[in-house]
């Protein structure tokens, strides 16, 4: 019975190897164009990113393997190409061609509650695209500016009350916050800071982008199994009963209107245009859940880390902290009471500050596309259909073949006018780019402005964690092995 057993896996083993073979066979008319990592047979060369603390570091280091901007690496038995090259990626992004996302890097989404826009494929995409869109405007955001300004002053307010009290784990704040915003902005209902009910959220949300972190990795070796723990699959229940019983809130508003007309000129919230788009037959009740979480999610997670990232930033570089704080006192010499869109325009030197720092911190890591159809990545490399591209922003960010020899280094003079215009368009793309880059983009940059030129004209911070510390993790959004604690202090000018 043994030798039928062993004679059997043999054969199966076989027959794997030869599928195999005849695989990296077929797509020798790519992988001889550009250097290949083909790893270990079956597994490729997935392992060596089990370890989250050791991801981009290992990413850094795959490139000068390559000796390219542009390689083919086998994950398990599929091909994938990496790429931080800006011209082929502004082929990538800008082309038709590739406006599916990446099936196995965006895996983690599917998870039932995640997966609307970020990785509908794109005929789906196309059509909730034009549904959402409103919320997104340019008009529709300028209407949540007071809504802005309110968090920025609960946010400085909070901040306030912990100055002197040492070394503070601020990234929990701004998430509190920034969850409460998106909460009332895009479902237009208003959770009390605090509360049980938002602390329980609050934590949920915590283990959901846990867990799918987990995910993006244990699913390139099929593993994928080992994050569907009772926990994990618990939360998803509790965060989509969450979500139902908003929006059942609001569809109560709506039953009470008399006209859907005179509630939706009252509420441009983005629950209103998906329940108008499910009135109409063009969202599923499922489809509005999966819309308005995923809108919640990413949001407030990219908005949180980004103003940390540059709290963070500007703590340890305080020679430039202080020119931001002249700059910011120049237009509001006494206090700041609010902050207009036009006021936005008056800031130069603190948006260099936000970009330096998201290049070096990129809320969105990486990005993934998967071809639609047969298509050109460059003159002499034409791809497969389903053929998957991954482009890790976080790497493109510090290539010295891009970013000059000292690529690692915080200096805002990058993004001086004359710098920007020397660098090809695609070598900075902190919210991804082309037509499938990140939808909330406008959203997440004014409210981010508004709450820094709040904070930063009242509070001065600091830190002892050292720039050359810092550990970054591949988690939905970036993060921090160990989050720098920030100390705070009143400023008296």
């Amino acid at each position: 019975m043994m030798q039928f057993i062993v004679l059997i896996a043999a054969i199966l083993l076989l027959v794997a190897s030869l599928y195999l073979h005849q695989k990296q066979r077929s797509f020798r008319q790519i992988t001889s164009k550009m250097p290949t990592l083909y790893g270990i047979p079956f597994i490729g060369i997935a392992y060596e990113f089990i370890n989250l603390s050791k991801f981009y570091e290992r990413v850094s280091i795959g490139f000068d393997e390559l000796q390219c901007l542009t390689g083919c690496i086998w994950v398990a038995t599929t091909p994938v190409i990496v790429t931080v090259d800006p011209e082929i990626i502004k082929n990538v992004t800008s082309s038709p061609d590739f406006l599916n996302k990446s099936r196995d890097l965006y895996s983690h989404f599917h998870n039932g509650i995640l997966n609307g826009i970020i990785v509908s494929p794109v005929k789906k995409w196309r059509a909730d695209r034009k549904i959402i869109s409103p919320f997104l405007s340019h008009s529709n955001i300028m209407s949540f500016f007071p809504l802005f300004n309110g968090n920025a002053k609960r946010v400085k307010q909070k901040l306030t009350n912990v100055v002197g009290c040492g070394e503070q784990n601020v990234l929990d704040i701004l998430k509190a916050f920034g969850l409460q915003l998106s909460i009332l902005t895009i479902m237009g209902l208003k959770m009390d800071e605090g509360s049980e009910e938002y602390n329980k959220m609050m934590d949920s949300f915590n283990i959901l982008v846990n867990s799918m972190a987990k995910n993006s990795v244990y699913s390139a070796v099929g593993l994928s199994f080992l994050t569907e723990t009772p926990l994990y699959r618990k939360t998803k229940k509790y965060v989509r009963g969450v979500v139902r019983s908003l929006i059942k809130e609001n569809m109560n508003k709506l039953a009470e209107s008399d006209k859907l007309e005179e509630y939706e000129e009252s509420n441009q919230t983005l629950i209103n245009l998906a329940l108008k788009a499910m009135h109409q037959g063009q969202f599923t009740s499922t489809d509005v859940e999966i819309e308005c979480f995923t809108m919640i999610a990413a949001s407030y997670e990219t908005s949180a880390i980004a103003v940390f990232s540059t709290l963070v930033m500007l703590s340890m570089h305080p020679e430039v902290q202080e020119r931001v704080f002249e700059e910011i006192k120049s237009v509001f010499p006494d206090k700041v009471t609010s902050v207009e869109y036009d006021d936005l325009k008056k800031f130069p030197y603190l948006d260099m500050v936000i970009a330096e720092s998201l290049r070096l911190a990129p809320p969105i890591p990486y990005i993934g596309r998967e071809a639609v159809n047969e298509a050109k990545i460059r003159a002499d490399i034409t791809v497969p259909k389903n053929m998957q591209i991954v482009i890790p922003i976080y790497e493109l960010h510090r290539r010295p073949e891009v970013w000059g020899p000292e690529s690692k280094r915080f200096n805002p003079d990058n993004f001086l006018p004359e710098k920007i215009a020397k660098r090809p368009p695609c070598a900075y793309m902190a919210f991804s780019k082309g037509m499938r880059s990140c939808v909330g983009f406008r959203y997440a940059d004014i409210s981010m402005r508004v709450l820094l030129i709040s904070v930063l004209r009242n509070l001065k911070f600091s830190t002892t964690f050292k720039f050359e510390d810092l550990v970054f993790m591949p988690r939905v959004t970036l993060s921090y092995k160990d989050e720098p604690k920030l100390s705070i202090e009143l400023r008296n000018n």
